[in-house]
C-alpha cells in the first residue's frame, strides 16, 4: 500500500478501529475489572492488586519483546494479531472458573491463582496486541497521520470502557453474584475471540515487508534495550519517557477507580457521569489531535500536562463534598474526569506518535519492547506501589481488610507524579519542530 500524506484506506481504518477497540475491550477487563474482581471477590488488601498489576506488567513486557522480535523476523503481523486474539479470548473466559469469596486461610492461594491467570492472559494479549498490532500500525501510518491514528487508538479504551461499562458493568458491581461474574468473563472473552476470527478476513499486512533475520533471536529480543541503541536513538526514548511518567500517574488511581467512585465517593448511579466523561474526553482528544497533526505537537506539551495536573487536583477536592452535596460532587467528578482522562488520551497522541516518528525503518517490531518497558512495566510497578503507600497511610490502624477505604489522595499522588512530565516534554519539544518538518518532506 502506498501512503499518501495523511491518507489511509477504508480497510486500514476499519482494521485500526476494530482491532484497536476489541483489543482495548480485553485490556479494560484486565486493567480495571480484574482489579475490581480481586478487590470485591478475593481481598481488598492493596498488596493483592499491586502483585497482580506488577506481575502482569513483567510478563506483558517480556512477551512483547518476544512478539516484536518474531514479527520482524517473520515479516508477518496479521497471523500474530488474529490467532492471538482468538486465544486471548479463551484466557479471559477461564476466569469464570475461579472460586470466589474464599475463606481467610484460602485468600493467599486464591491471590496467587488469580495473579498467575492474569499473567497468562497478559502474555497472549501482549504478543497479539502490544507487539503485533502496534507493529502493524507503525507499518501503515506515517508522520502526517500518526497523531490522528494514535489518538484514535488512545480513544479506543474509552469506547471499550463504554461497551463494557454500558453492557456488562452491572454484572460486577457490589451487588453482583458469582453467576454474574462468570457470565461477564464468558461474554467478554467471546467478543475478543470473535474479533480474532474477523481479523483472518479483514486485516492485511503492508506490502513489501520481508523477514529480517540478520541477527540472532536473542540479539533481536534485547535490541531496543542495548545502551548503544538507546544512545543512537535517544529522542525516541525521551518520547517514551514522557508517556511513561504520564502512565505512572494514571496507574496511581486507575486500578481503584470504580471502587473509589462507588465506595469512597458513594456515587451509586455512576454510569451517566462516567459516560459523559468518556464522550467529551474522546471527542475533545480527537479535535486536539487533528490540530497537532496540522500544526505540529510542539505547542501542546506544557498546556496538556498542566490541564492533567489541575484535573487530578479537582477530583481530589471532591472529598470535601462527599455525603453533603451529591449533585456538586458528581459535577466535580465530571469536570475533573474530563480533564484527567482527556489529557491521558492526548498524551498518547503527543508522545506515542512522536516515538513512532523516530523508529528506524525495518526495526518497527524490535522497538515495541522498549515501549512496553517504559509504557507498561515501569508504570505498572511504580504506580501501584505509590497507590499502596497512599492507601496504607490513609488506612493506618485498620486491621480488617474488609474495612479498607481507597482515599481521594490517590489523585493528589497522580498530580504530583504528572508534574515530572515537564522534564521529557521540554527535551522533546525543543527538537520537535525541526524534525517534524524534515519528516513531512520525506513522505511520498
Amino acid at each position: 500500500m502506498k501512503n499518501k500524506i495523511g491518507a489511509l484506506g477504508g480497510r486500514m481504518w476499519s482494521s485500526i478501529v476494530l482491532f484497536g477497540l476489541i483489543g482495548q475491550i480485553a485490556w479494560v477487563v484486565e486493567n480495571m475489572y480484574f482489579s475490581r474482581f480481586m478487590q470485591n471477590e478475593i481481598t481488598r488488601a492493596p498488596y493483592a492488586t499491586t502483585l497482580m498489576v506488577a506481575f502482569s506488567a513483567i510478563f506483558a513486557t517480556l512477551s512483547t519483546l518476544i512478539g516484536g522480535a518474531l514479527c520482524d523476523r517473520s515479516g508477518k503481523r496479521k497471523i500474530f494479531v488474529s490467532a492471538g486474539y482468538i486465544i486471548w479470548g479463551f484466557t479471559i473466559m477461564m476466569f469464570a472458573l475461579v472460586p470466589m469469596k474464599p475463606s481467610s486461610e484460602k485468600v493467599l492461594p486464591m491471590v496467587i491463582l488469580v495473579v498467575a491467570m492474569d499473567c497468562v492472559m497478559s502474555i497472549i494479549g501482549s504478543i497479539s496486541n502490544d507487539a503485533a498490532f502496534n507493529t502493524w500500525v507503525t507499518d501503515i501510518s506515517n508522520t502526517a497521520n500518526r497523531a490522528r491514528v494514535d489518538t484514535v487508538l488512545a480513544v479506543m479504551p474509552l469506547f471499550a470502557l463504554a461497551v463494557v461499562f454500558g453492557g456488562f458493568d452491572s454484572m460486577t458491581n457490589a451487588d453482583a453474584t458469582q453467576a454474574d461474574w462468570k457470565r461477564f468473563f464468558i461474554y467478554l472473552g467471546l467478543i475478543t475471540t470473535i474479533g480474532g476470527v474477523v481479523g483472518l478476513v479483514l486485516m492485511k499486512d503492508k506490502e513489501g515487508i520481508t523477514p529480517n533475520k540478520e541477527n540472532t533471536f536473542m540479539s533481536d529480543f534485547i535490541y531496543s534495550l542495548k545502551p548503544a541503541v538507546i544512545k543512537e536513538n535517544r529522542m525516541l526514548y525521551w518520547c517514551l519517557a514522557g508517556f511513561m511518567v504520564s502512565s505512572i500517574a494514571y496507574q496511581v488511581y486507575v486500578n481503584y477507580l470504580f471502587n473509589i467512585v462507588e465506595g469512597t465517593m458513594k456515587i451509586k448511579n455512576y454510569i451517566i457521569p462516567i459516560g459523559v466523561i468518556m464522550l467529551v474526553s474522546a471527542v475533545g482528544s480527537v479535535i486536539v489531535s487533528s490540530a497537532m497533526d496540522k500544526h505540529g505537537k510542539r505547542n501542546f506539551y506544557y498546556p496538556v500536562i498542566t490541564v492533567g495536573i489541575i484535573g487530578s487536583i479537582i477530583i481530589w477536592s471532591s472529598k470535601f463534598f462527599i455525603g453533603k452535596n451529591q449533585m456538586l460532587l458528581t459535577a466535580i467528578l465530571i469536570v475533573g474526569g474530563i480533564m484527567t482522562i482527556g489529557v491521558n488520551l492526548i498524551m498518547s497522541g503527543l508522545f506515542t506518535a512522536s516515538y513512532r516518528d523516530y523508529i528506524p525503518t525495518g526495526k518497527e517490531g524490535l522497538f515495541q519492547g522498549c515501549r512496553m518497558v517504559m509504557y507498561v512495566l515501569v508504570p505498572m510497578i511504580v504506580g501501584p506501589l505509590v497507590s499502596q503507600f497512599i492507601i496504607n497511610t490513609a488506612n493506618r490502624g485498620v486491621t480488617n481488610d474488609a474495612d479498607i477505604v481507597y482515599p481521594m489522595e490517590l489523585f493528589l499522588g497522580a498530580a504530583f507524579v504528572m508534574a515530572f512530565c515537564f522534564i521529557p516534554a521540554k527535551i522533546v519539544r525543543d527538537k520537535q519542530s525541526e524534525y517534524h518538518d524534515e519528516l513531512m518532506k520525506n513522505i511520498k
